[in-house]
């Protein structure tokens, strides 16, 4: 995708890397973090923990692994879009989360996220 400005490609316009001296792949370190395989998948309804009955709550729609900086640790984070009940769904509709901020939630009357 590019950047029009009047009748320019401004991406074009950018200079070019030589992609040759780009590694074909870049091992990680053996000391990287351990990855244990994910708490949530894709569609699973979740919530934010010790929040209350208010708690912002959706579905998850995708994840990635990042370094946690109030742990200094890797760890999993989730994508979220939100139920448009939750609070927060007046000003957004997605959101992140960290692993150990959400919790699986069920909802029998959640018709939003009906399969």
């Amino acid at each position: 995708m590019s950047i029009l400005k009047g009748k320019r490609d401004l991406i074009s316009v950018l200079p070019l890397k030589h992609l040759k001296d780009i590694p074909a792949s870049t091992e990680l370190p053996a000391s990287f973090a351990k990855i244990h395989l994910p708490r949530f998948e894709c569609g699973e309804m979740v919530r934010w923990v010790d929040v209350g009955e208010e708690a912002d709550r959706g579905i998850v729609i995708g994840k990635f692994y990042n370094c946690e900086p109030r742990q200094c640790s890797w760890m999993w984070c989730y994508i979220i879009c939100l139920n448009p009940n939750s609070k927060s769904a007046n000003w957004c509709q997605f959101d992140t989360a960290w692993e150990e901020d959400l919790e699986r939630y069920e909802d029998e009357k959640a018709t939003y996220f009906d399969r």
